[in-house]
């Protein structure tokens, strides 16, 4: 990481040296230094955000902390939700005023499982978990969204996006792509609008092992569910809250 931040920085010396700028770099005054300096530090900015991605990591800041008065977005396909995600979006209601849940959605892409049963699903789930907290859950809401999900967020007045991930190992090579995207997007289609920032929220260690995946692969998985019927138990035992088990199951098997 460091060493790509420092061919960056190479990258605009060279430049500088290409425009025949070294010898009037010492004036601070000169309207051209101005002008490449005003440009070369948004640019690098935006690199390093891509390079070093700010990445909260497990155990979460104090949730005694003072609230935060802001908004903030959660984004992710939530396909489908579980108890992992479900402990974020709790911790990030307890640290924000209000938490606005955003599943992407493509309008030309058919789906086995629609966005808007998954937001059906997760929102039984708030209902269900959070409501045992006494938490005010009218501040987080979901939304199922076709625009690109930073220009939402920045119709919302979010001030940060969050992406959910196990480990920036595990998931960090998925999730690139999508962070240049918000990154630059802004810029390119905003237009000119200077990007949200990104914060990739490590999952509780106690679901480090738990994913979407798993869980459809489960509810795929004949064997499992006459298992869990002649044992009486779940074969989403864990994974999703009790409540939503049978409509989880119902969606993915």
């Amino acid at each position: 990481v460091l060493l790509s931040f420092k061919r960056t920085v190479t990258v605009c010396i060279i430049i500088c040296h290409s425009f025949k700028m070294t010898s009037s770099i010492t004036s601070f005054s000169n309207p051209t230094f101005i002008s490449l300096f005003i440009i070369l530090v948004p640019v690098l900015i935006l690199i390093y955000r891509i390079v070093c991605p700010k990445i909260l990591t497990y155990p979460w800041p104090s949730e005694s902390a003072p609230k935060k008065k802001s908004t903030v977005s959660f984004a992710g396909s939530f396909n489908p939700p579980h108890n992992g995600h479900l402990a974020m979006i709790e911790y990030l209601a307890k640290r924000y005023e209000n938490v606005i849940i955003v599943i992407g959605m493509n309008p030309n892409k058919v789906y086995k499982v629609s966005p808007q049963t998954r937001a059906d699903i997760l929102q039984k789930m708030i209902s269900v978990q959070l409501g045992s907290e006494q938490m005010d859950k009218s501040r987080i809401r979901i939304k199922v969204c076709s625009e690109y999900i930073w220009r939402y967020a920045m119709s919302q007045n979010a001030k940060i996006m969050f992406r959910g991930i196990r480990t920036w190992k595990k998931d960090g090579k998925e999730e690139r792509a999508l962070h240049v995207l918000n990154t630059w997007g802004p810029i390119v289609f905003g237009p000119l609008k200077w990007p949200l920032k990104t914060v990739f929220m490590e999952g509780d260690t106690r679901y480090l092992n738990l994913s979407s995946t798993l869980i459809r692969e489960t509810c795929a998985d004949q064997h499992s569910r006459e298992n869990e019927k002649r044992s009486g138990g779940s074969c989403l035992e864990g994974m999703v809250p009790k409540e939503v088990e049978e409509e989880v199951i119902k969606a993915y098997s």
